[in-house]
């Protein structure tokens, strides 16, 4: 499948991409931070709280700590820690963004079909570096 719009936020790449690239917007990188275990998954973003892995994503409750995730999973994580972030523009400038706002963060996670106010609850669990 050829994807232009990053899986996590939404962004536009204006051409299809790959493993290796990165979102100018949210910074994932594809290919390597959507490539997680399960465990790594429950400590990196619920602190090694199992209530908190299972509210987030029930799908995961007979999934051995050693797994890999699905991809659709851990972009679920990734979109969460950004939207906990406040989704800022990782790199605005080189991107010529100026102004950017929440609303516009909005529009892009609509686009990909997630509404930012359904999010934010569960943003609100996970932890975020």
């Amino acid at each position: 499948m050829n994807m232009t719009l990053c899986y996590v936020c939404g962004w536009n790449f204006k051409e299809t991409y790959s493993g290796g690239d990165i979102c100018s917007c949210c910074g994932s990188e594809y290919d390597f931070s959507d490539c997680l275990e399960k465990e790594e998954i429950l400590e990196k973003y619920c602190g090694n709280d199992k209530e908190k892995l299972h509210i987030i994503a029930p799908e995961l409750d007979g999934v051995d700590d050693e797994e890999e995730v699905a991809r659709d999973i851990t972009w679920r994580f990734l979109r969460l820690a950004w939207v906990k972030k406040g989704c800022p523009f990782k790199w605005a400038k080189e991107e010529g963004i100026e102004n950017w706002t929440i609303k516009d963060a909005k529009k892009q996670l609509d686009v990909i079909g997630y509404k930012y106010d359904s999010l934010v609850p569960l943003a609100n669990k996970i932890i975020s570096d």
